[in-house]
């Protein structure tokens, strides 16, 4: 059936744009194809994705010719509504000299905003969205842009033959062709191609003329320049490393070295290229050289296939700061000139104009803080002040570092948590320069974009959607801004969680989430919660991922999306005690090796002791959870009985246990009093 429909798909591929195979069967094994069949016949089918940002991502909708205006269409896009109901609804993109918009307003969707297609004519397309009736939950979906993007966009530089294979129009030249999968309209949002000076390093054997060509085409993509002493420091380890395994270098091979450099320097997360020689060389060197540990070279097939994994890997990397040393530390007058690094001269921001922000916060007392690590420059920086129940947030910034994106997502549940912790009730950003880093981090996670600010709205409230709502809407009256989306009581598992992100720490009690308490040994949460204490150093502010992965033998007690109770079990230092709860965001059931391999970046196990909990079994199982908050007063046994007693519960855990909402609240007030 699969190969079917990917001969489907080849045959129109002029309007659905290029897809390698590998990407049909990836979308098998994780739910995302839907077939259609008559008499037996495939005669069209659906490619989807279920990003991260609650959505359904419509990558290709295919219908023979000889079946169409027959239903086809319609009972594809309902299968999947039906399957995924309780998803926001569907997004897909379409060319608008396709002159299929009729057919999508048949269909039920609705013209939400626009892009520009990925080929060299730049052809205007549609965002189409077809709403599963949550809408009116989620006011940030108000913002058509937020409709045709998505949180972890990946930067990939081509090398130079796959650069000049996306400018070949002659479409009888199928391996030139075969880089076009790059372009397909479906990546928009989510991969975005640059050129960093490696390209230009491996001009020194063209001629002038083919050089001037090269510049030109060179000049379609947004350039990445990194630091001269970075790159020639990446460069100086891949040459050492080649020459320890006795690779003599060629002046072709260091030329592809620079490229790799140059991109690892730049932050870019991958190198593209179709030479198998250098992928299999990276692949060696990359078990020597710590600074290639989450970076990537590729081919464009298998990169397009594994987008989604690799992008995430990129652009969360939880495992590099976890056992770091990064600090937080109140910036004074001589860090001026750090502080200065952080000008945002791609939005036009002037150096006069940030100095003269940050000197009007330091005559204003507002305290400036620098995240750093050691004697290395900083990575970020921020100023924040509380005003009544609003903390003000005018300063707010990530260098270009590798771990921007991990970093920014992290100072945004910093600023959440402080806001907390004073009782301010609604996060203010002003600063208009946050940078793209930072605008994909506060879209997802997710700031309400008013104006020149982003909001969040910071509800402590542990209640039924009523309370919720009402508090959510005096803490938009705090900033003059317009009342909240109307929340209903039952609310979907999907749905719930949306609303309890966008409101943290607000916690429904009349929704349809389910509860579990999940028994932990100590070894496993001090490492991945930070309770108890560890002996060796563990950051409190940066280094507890926002999202991380709990390995477990494989069992159906669990469902997801849910929300879970840590209970630390009796150790040898540590007594039975509940000590947080987190978002269950998702259940992945698997062979050890293949999770490793698409979640090695999330946990704190290795292959080995993936494959001694399996213990013999061919699956284990992968609980991914999310914003973790450690209680202040951990409860005890004793205190969990008596709260049990009065609410009902179960008596002990030889594994996770279901428990009714009216027990998880009293456990969390009790716990967060």
């Amino acid at each position: 059936m699969v190969d079917e429909l990917i001969k489907l798909g080849k045959r129109y591929s002029r309007f659905l744009g290029m897809m390698p195979a590998g990407a049909y069967w990836e979308a098998t094994y994780k739910g995302g194809l839907l077939a259609a069949r008559m008499n037996g016949r495939p005669v069209g089918y659906a490619l989807f994705r279920l990003p991260r940002n609650n959505q359904i991502a419509l990558s290709h909708l295919c219908v023979s010719s000889d079946v169409r205006r027959s239903g086809v269409a319609r009972a594809l896009v309902n299968g999947i509504r039906s399957r995924h109901s309780s998803r926001l609804g569907i997004r897909a993109k379409c060319r608008d000299d396709y002159n299929l918009n009729p057919m999508w307003e048949a269909l039920g969707f609705q013209a939400r905003g626009t892009a520009i297609g990925r080929g060299k004519d730049r052809s205007r397309m549609t965002v189409w969205w077809l709403d599963h009736g949550h809408e009116d939950l989620f006011s940030f979906l108000a913002e058509p842009e937020q409709l045709s993007s998505e949180p972890d966009l990946l930067e990939a530089a081509p090398d130079l033959d796959i650069l000049m294979d996306l400018h070949h129009t002659e479409a009888e030249d199928t391996s030139d062709q075969r880089s076009h999968v790059l372009l397909a309209d479906h990546l928009d949002g989510r991969l975005r191609l640059v050129v960093t000076n490696g390209l230009f390093r491996a001009l020194a054997h063209l001629s002038e003329v083919q050089r001037i060509s090269v510049e030109e085409l060179a000049s379609h993509y947004p350039r990445r320049v990194a630091a001269t002493a970075e790159a020639e420091a990446v460069f100086a380890q891949l040459v050492q490393a080649s020459a320890s395994t006795g690779w003599r270098l060629s002046s072709e091979e260091e030329g592809d070295l620079w490229q790799v450099a140059e991109a690892v320097a730049s932050d870019v997360g991958v190198l593209l290229t179709w030479d198998d020689e250098l992928r299999e060389r990276f692949t060696s060197l990359q078990r020597t050289v710590p600074a290639l540990a989450s970076f990537h070279v590729l081919d464009p097939d298998h990169l397009v296939t594994h987008l989604d994994e690799v992008a995430r890997a990129w652009a969360y990397q939880p495992a590099r700061l976890q056992g770091s040393d990064y600090d937080q530390i109140r910036a004074g007058a001589d860090d001026e000139p750090q502080l200065l690094e952080f000008l945002d001269a791609n939005s036009g921001e002037t150096r006069d104009e940030l100095r003269g922000l940050l000197r009007r916060l330091a005559r204003e007392e507002v305290p400036r803080y620098l995240i750093r690590t050691g004697d290395e420059p900083p990575v970020a920086c921020y100023a924040a002040y509380l005003d009544g129940q609003v903390l003000r947030v005018p300063l707010l910034r990530t260098a270009g570092h590798q771990l921007s994106d991990t970093i920014a997502r992290q100072l945004l549940w910093l600023l959440r948590r402080d806001a907390r912790e004073h009782g301010a009730r609604v996060i203010d950003i002003s600063d208009r320069h946050v940078g793209g880093v930072l605008c994909r981090a506060l879209t997802s996670d997710p700031f309400h974009h008013h104006g020149d600010h982003w909001y969040a709205w910071v509800i402590p409230v542990c209640g039924g959607s009523h309370d919720i709502g009402r508090a959510s809407d005096e803490a938009r009256r705090l900033v003059n801004v317009g009342p909240g989306p109307l929340l209903h009581p039952a609310l979907p598992p999907h749905a719930a969680i949306e609303v309890e992100r966008s409101l943290w720490p607000a916690k429904l009690t009349d929704s349809q989430l389910p509860h579990y308490v999940v028994p932990i040994q100590p070894r496993w949460s001090g490492d991945l919660l930070g309770y108890p204490i560890q002996l060796t150093t563990r950051p409190v502010e940066l280094s507890l991922g926002r999202e991380q992965v709990y390995y477990r033998a494989d069992d159906a007690r669990l469902t997801a999306p849910a929300r879970v109770l840590w209970r630390v079990s009796q150790g040898r230092h540590t007594s039975a005690e509940i000590i947080g709860t987190s978002f269950l965001d998702a259940i992945d059931i698997d062979t050890p090796s293949r999770l490793h391999a698409a979640l090695k970046q999330y946990g704190v196990l290795d292959l080995q002791m993936l494959e001694k909990l399996a213990n013999g079994r061919p699956t284990i199982q992968a609980l991914r959870f999310s914003d973790t908050e450690i209680f202040r007063r951990p409860i005890s046994t004793s205190t969990y009985d008596k709260l049990r007693e009065r609410h009902g519960g179960p008596k002990a855990f030889y594994g996770p246990q279901p428990v009714k909402p009216e027990l998880f609240a009293a456990l969390y007030r009790r716990g967060t009093a």
